[in-house]
């Protein structure tokens, strides 16, 4: 099972990673997102969704951030069974956005330098794309895919919020596994709203279905990278979909922890959570440190007729 190397309360560590930053689904082909919104996600208040607009707020920094997904398995100093990625949690967040990658604190520093720089090397076929793109068309592209209701607008690092409106501020820090198969997207989220004295914060974790046969940077990069700018754009509104049905459940319900089986790429993973929702294609779990993940169903285990959405 992942192990995650933070420790520290989230609320704040969620707080401290977005002033950091501040300062300085579908298994189908790729296609054109359609223009016009789709239900509220069921769990999310329709007063929340439907009532009140909500603002992106872009990031200081311009370029989306993008790594290559670490394997620490067999890493010297590492251990067995150490995490595998970044920890969906702000400890890992910020290790990440200032390492590239959160490693366990007994491997040298040389050796996390040699591990992460090795890891990036996923990325040199990608690098004419990603030096260009911005959180601006990110988000924008985003827009087509939030499944929450309710008027939206993408707003300046700098501008000031219109009274009433939800404000969303957010981290995202991508990975592309080393097989080219998946995204990893850990999204630091902070959403401030009227009816709440603190802003809900978050950390969410979305992992991508894997592109199968012919996965690669001609699939990512084809049509002007337009898978690679689709399924970012999905999995960053997947994200914020989740995060707004969740600040909208009055408190957590008592769930079962159950072992959950699924991928990464290519490789298995598994994790020990709450099932909190669930369609044909996604698992949204609730992790024993409480934060929360999306990943792709496993395909055996099909569509029941009691799925319920999962962002």
């Amino acid at each position: 099972m992942t192990r995650f190397a933070c420790r520290l309360p989230r609320l704040h560590l969620v707080s401290a990673c977005l002033a950091l930053c501040a300062g300085v689904g579908l298994s189908m082909p790729w296609q054109p997102a359609q223009a016009g919104e789709v239900p509220v996600q069921a769990g999310l208040a329709a007063s929340d969704a439907t009532a009140q607009r909500f603002g992106l707020r872009l990031p200081a920094t311009d370029t989306v951030a993008f790594h290559g997904a670490v394997n620490f398995d067999k890493a010297g100093g590492a251990g067995g069974g150490a995490m595998l990625y970044p920890a969906p949690g702000l400890v890992g967040l910020l290790a990440a956005v200032a390492t590239h990658a959160i490693v366990s604190g007994t491997m040298r520093d040389a050796e996390k330098e040699r591990i992460r720089t090795q890891a990036d090397k996923v990325l040199a076929p990608y690098q004419t794309v990603l030096g260009t793109y911005t959180h601006q068309e990110l988000m924008q592209a985003s827009l087509a895919h939030i499944k929450t209701g309710g008027a939206k607008q993408i707003i300046a690092q700098a501008a000031p919020p219109t009274p009433g409106d939800i404000v969303v501020d957010s981290v995202p820090l991508f990975y592309l596994t080393q097989d080219h198969q998946a995204l990893i997207l850990d999204n630091a989220i902070s959403i401030k709203t009227a009816g709440r004295a603190t802003p809900y914060e978050t950390i969410i974790r979305i992992v991508s279905p894997e592109r199968g046969e012919g996965a690669g940077p001609d699939l990512w990069l084809g049509d002007d990278a337009g898978m690679l700018k689709w399924e970012s754009a999905r999995m960053y509104a997947q994200a914020l979909d989740i995060a707004l049905a969740d600040m909208a459940t009055p408190g957590a319900p008592a769930l079962p922890y159950k072992t959950v089986r699924y991928n990464e790429g290519a490789n298995e993973r598994m994790e020990r959570a709450q099932l909190i929702s669930e369609s044909c294609d996604y698992l949204v779990l609730r992790t024993l440190r409480g934060n929360l993940m999306a990943v792709p169903r496993k395909a055996a285990a099909g569509c029941g007729a009691a799925a319920t959405p999962a962002g």
